[in-house]
């Protein structure tokens, strides 16, 4: 909790907890590293840890940078100047002791470094919960280690995500579905590192982490990751995607267990292919088919077979709606204009509708304090939703 200023990107939190920030990089010796050039690499990432911290954490401490300097290329995709930026944890800070652990939540960003979820980082660690966000390696315009190492980006970890789509579609499919995959391995990574850092008894975070609450959340690619890894890890006991297409095959048989998508509004699959390309809308009939189905029906699988499955659609709402993007302040050559100028809801009431949708999913089914009612029928506080799969 704090106020706000005109140097803070982000809504404040609404919780009753402070918000600390940290992070951590850990090395899987086990998995080879499969963007590097050398085959003797093992998978290193990096994450950061939003977190309940003490009522005098920021007593005397200014908010951590929004988007620390080594991480500003992260931004320039975006045309951002995150120069004075501000975020509303602070780093480092001592976690809260009212209780003796907290539930966790890794979070897995899609294209962009976790920062650039921090709005919603930052609220559900002010509610109670420790947000590990995972950076995956080479897939952000850079990662920046601990030790002050940099890694650029492959564009083979995206799978042309932010670019051109280009090849014959199903193999434009299958390294989508490679990645998701992969990333999926990348959490299942956080989840043991998150086993040892709960056995520890060193460092903030260490023995406060209860993993008999553990669940797992994404952004597009990260939403599949999401869904993917809970769907084999029995650690995680609930999975939420916002927005995420489901290349893996959890959109093929879906998820045993409590499952939340968030989706935007997609006015782009009411067409045909033959329709779309008359229109001017695609270039492949043959694909858009192909892309729509597998999106639309892979909503729908995971929805029939969650135990339960809730999916909500947020009118006005458009991909990028779930990251910080439209919160923060662009220029107005920022080629993100473009991508949401059909985006028709204001930011904030996103980003409210967004972490209450997450908080009542995640208490409910880790235990905590509260209703799915929010998730189930509709309500007069939130009449930009709607319920059930496009």
């Amino acid at each position: 909790m704090s106020s706000s200023s005109e140097s803070e990107a982000l809504p404040a939190p609404s919780g009753r907890y402070h918000v600390g920030r940290t992070s951590y990089d850990w090395i899987d010796a086990q998995r080879a590293e499969i963007y590097s050039s050398d085959p003797q690499n093992r998978r290193e990432l990096l994450v950061w840890v939003w977190y309940p911290a003490a009522p005098d954490a920021d007593a005397d401490a200014a908010p951590a940078a929004y988007l620390p300097d080594p991480w500003a290329p992260t931004g320039q995709f975006l045309g951002l100047n995150a120069t004075g930026l501000q975020s509303h944890a602070v780093a480092d800070a001592a976690m809260a002791t009212d209780q003796a652990n907290f539930p966790a939540l890794v979070m897995s960003p899609s294209g962009f470094p976790p920062l650039l979820l921090a709005a919603i980082g930052e609220e559900l660690a002010s509610h109670g919960y420790v947000v590990v966000g995972v950076n995956h390696t080479y897939e952000t315009a850079v990662t920046v280690f601990a030790d002050g190492r940099t890694i650029p980006v492959n564009p083979d970890a995206q799978a042309g995500a932010l670019g051109p789509q280009t090849g014959p579609y199903k193999e434009r499919f299958r390294r989508r579905a490679a990645v998701c995959e992969y990333k999926a391995a990348d959490l299942a990574s956080v989840g043991d590192w998150l086993g040892r850092l709960a056995a520890n008894t060193d460092g903030a975070l260490a023995g406060r982490i209860d993993l008999g609450r553990l669940g797992a959340f994404g952004h597009s690619f990260g939403g599949n990751a999401a869904l993917e890894w809970c769907r084999h890890d029995a650690r995680c006991l609930a999975a939420a995607n916002l927005d995420g297409a489901l290349w893996t095959q959890v959109g093929r048989v879906g998820l045993n267990r409590p499952v939340l998508q968030v989706l935007a509004e997609h006015p782009e699959f009411v067409p045909s292919g033959s329709d779309a390309v008359a229109a001017g809308l695609a270039t492949d009939a043959a694909a858009f088919d192909a892309e729509k189905a597998i999106t639309l029906g892979g909503w729908r699988t995971v929805q029939e077979q969650g135990r339960p499955g809730y999916t909500v659609q947020v009118a006005g709402a458009t991909h990028l709606s779930f990251m910080d993007v439209p919160l923060l302040p662009l220029p107005s050559e920022s080629p993100a204009k473009a991508m949401l100028a059909a985006t028709q809801i204001e930011p904030r009431r996103m980003r409210r509708i967004t972490c209450d949708l997450l908080l009542a999913f995640f208490a409910t089914h880790l235990g905590q304090q509260g209703s799915d009612s929010l998730l189930e029928e509709p309500s007069g506080d939130y009449p930009e939703l709607s319920f059930g799969p496009p």
